[in-house]
């Protein structure tokens, strides 16, 4: 795992997402906390968003070839990359 590489795309899908909901930085991350799973990224809730916002936020990671797969409880939500992404390896994991 090229840890650096894969820390600036999880960087620039942050960025990204808070882009798309038209929020600064630091309000994306007090709503959110990223956690990397092997192939999936782990997003956790901190406070409720509407559903609107979730689908922002669903198009922001989709953007770098994560696909929404699973809510846990509300309160996790699981994306995974692509597979044909994952296997040409343009992100590496």
């Amino acid at each position: 795992m090229v840890t650096s590489k894969f820390d600036d795309t999880l960087a620039a899908i942050e960025l990204n997402a808070a882009r798309k909901l038209n929020w600064d930085y630091n309000q994306f991350k007090d709503c959110f906390s990223f956690t990397v799973n092997k192939e999936a990224i782990e997003i956790a809730l901190k406070t409720q968003i509407e559903e609107s916002q979730l689908e922002t936020l669903k198009q922001a990671l989709l953007d770098y070839g994560f696909q929404y797969k699973k809510n846990i409880n509300n309160l996790i939500l699981v994306f995974e990359q692509n597979v044909e992404l994952r296997e040409s390896n343009i992100i590496d994991c």
